[in-house]
């Protein structure tokens, strides 16, 4: 009975996961192992995917939500999950459907992008930048400054572009640097002092336990600096003049987690109306969107953090928004493909599924058989 179920549930095509309330992966079969990475005994990674669990628990009504997958190879484009949410068996989990795959021909469109970006764009690139630089130095008539403003934003988005196509490739993250994270974080906050100082920010680091017990982590030193140049500036440019940047370091176990609190970081923001065009004002509901140099910085950490083994996401902490880079520390991290999962572990999860539905059987019939006599002791 119980190796039937499993044999079941791990052919049934869309990919199915089984979750707690809480984002505990009780239970997940190949098709869906494969597409998420996740296994049981780990967490939903996506937010979007958590929350609508929680939803779905709670109001015990389907939905339906996107969700990032894991890329199907080392490297690769992260796949958009076409995900459906349905209560589950008892009061606290939920099964979660995972549609079938998209056509693999957007994806092989993008590595060509990449290719083209990374191939074709990086020395004009560095010939406009180095003829920007000479003309600002020279001194520019009036009114240029503020062009050259305009187009030395253009190429710093640019040049992030570039960093993603060359970043897109395994090979670019194959170092097994040996990285102390909190020192790397403070070295990088020290050269950016020029735009802190320029905001009047400030920052408050914070480690939980003493710097001997930080784990360290192994990969590539110069990508993980980047990430958190990268993270900083975004901190920096999002917080009101004046403030003051909470970061933390907490070790969990075999993770490392830097958490920037209550922040901006890669934060979308509603478009104003004033930003609108006239014959778009009123119309609509403003969006939420990230400006191209974020989007791009974002998708660039996104990607450098998953290929360390991480991930990049965001916790509401008492309607306060964390921002949370969150590494695996240890042994040099090597992405491989999970295509089934323990077959141990399967029959158990399934043993408890089939548990759960004997159960519901036979309280039905316990509710339909008819009521039994009673008698009274004198």
């Amino acid at each position: 009975m119980h190796s039937t179920l499993a044999e079941l549930l791990e052919n049934l095509k869309p990919g199915l996961l089984w979750v707690s309330r809480d984002g505990l992966v009780r239970y997940a079969n190949g098709d869906a192992g494969a597409r998420t990475g996740l296994a049981p005994g780990r967490r939903l990674y996506d937010p979007d995917m958590a929350r609508a669990v929680s939803a779905v628990v709670t109001g015990r009504e389907p939905r339906a939500v996107n969700a990032f997958g894991a890329p199907a190879q080392q490297g690769g484009l992260v796949p958009e999950l076409k995900c459906r949410v349905i209560p589950g068996l008892a009061a606290d989990d939920a099964f979660v459907l995972i549609g079938n795959e998209p056509s693999a021909d957007h994806g092989a469109a993008f590595e060509n992008l990449l290719h083209v970006v990374q191939h074709d764009l990086r020395d004009p690139l560095a010939a406009a930048g180095k003829a920007l630089h000479a003309a600002q130095a020279g001194g520019a008539p009036d009114g240029v400054d503020a062009l050259c403003g305009s187009i030395d934003e253009l190429l710093l988005t640019l040049n992030k572009l570039i960093d993603l196509a060359s970043v897109w490739g395994s090979s670019a993250l194959l170092a097994n640097d040996r990285i102390e994270l909190w020192p790397l974080l403070q070295q990088v906050w020290g050269e950016l002092q020029a735009l802190a100082q320029s905001r009047s920010i400030k920052v408050r680091f914070r480690a939980q336990g003493a710097n001997e017990s930080l784990a360290t982590i192994y990969g590539s030193e110069p990508w993980l600096r980047r990430v958190f140049v990268e993270c900083l500036e975004s901190a920096l440019r999002s917080s009101r003049p004046g403030a003051t940047l909470d970061i933390e370091h907490v070790q969990l176990g075999p993770r490392a987690l830097i958490v920037f609190r209550d922040c901006g970081v890669f934060a979308t923001r509603r478009t104003d109306a004033a930003e609108m065009p006239s014959a778009a004002k009123g119309t609509e509901p403003a969006a939420r969107r990230l400006r191209a140099n974020d989007h791009i910085g974002l998708k660039l950490c996104q990607h450098i953090v998953a290929l360390h083994g991480g991930q990049l996401r965001e916790e509401n902490e008492d309607g306060l928004r964390n921002f949370l880079i969150d590494l695996p520390t240890g042994a040099p991290h090597r992405n491989t493909e999970q295509s089934q999962i323990d077959v141990a572990q399967a029959q158990r999860y399934a043993a408890d599924l089939a548990a759960l539905m004997a159960r519901a059987r036979a309280d039905e019939s316990k509710s339909k058989a008819p009521a039994a006599g009673v008698s009274a002791a004198d």
